[in-house]
């Protein structure tokens, strides 16, 4: 398109997302200029190649489509979670298996994977338990010196 075709200048205000996004258009060279972007979508909205049914987002719309996709979000976190969960539990039953066969030919005896798969879990979540508060009898001495030390400060001042 020559320059002596372009005569007219038309002005307008534009949100600035909107601007923020034609600016990423060009910086992403799928345009030349931000003016060709004004020019091709004001041609094809004039000629009619918009369909006539393009939703104009407002702030309404804007939230309903954030809950859509929170929504999906979610509900793929939950499948992906159910998945995980599922096959922690193989997991953990196959090494209960293989452990308790390893046990069998080793000491004769019979060992049953759920009863050895029952134990670890029981002492897992004793030393769990014991961690626990370990870390909060550390805590609370962590933060009786700091007020120790914080008293201190303030009696010398």
């Amino acid at each position: 398109m020559s320059d002596s075709v372009l005569d007219k200048r038309v002005q307008a205000s534009v949100p600035s997302e909107l601007k923020d996004h034609i600016r990423e258009m060009v910086e992403n060279e799928l345009y030349e200029s931000e003016a060709e972007i004004i020019r091709v979508a004001l041609r094809q909205f004039i000629e009619g190649d918009l369909p006539v049914e393009t939703p104009v987002e407002t702030p309404a719309n804007r939230y309903s489509h954030v809950e859509t996709l929170n929504t999906d979000l979610h509900r793929d976190l939950k499948e992906r979670m159910d998945l995980l969960a599922w096959l922690m539990t193989v997991g953990l039953l196959l090494m209960a298996t293989i452990a308790s066969r390893i046990l069998q030919a080793l000491t004769h005896e019979t060992v049953q994977p759920m009863s050895l798969l029952d134990q670890a879990l029981s002492s897992s979540v004793h030393e769990r338990d014991q961690a626990r508060r370990r870390l909060a009898a550390g805590w609370r001495a962590f933060k009786q010196v700091g007020q120790e030390a914080h008293n201190g400060k303030s009696s010398r001042a």
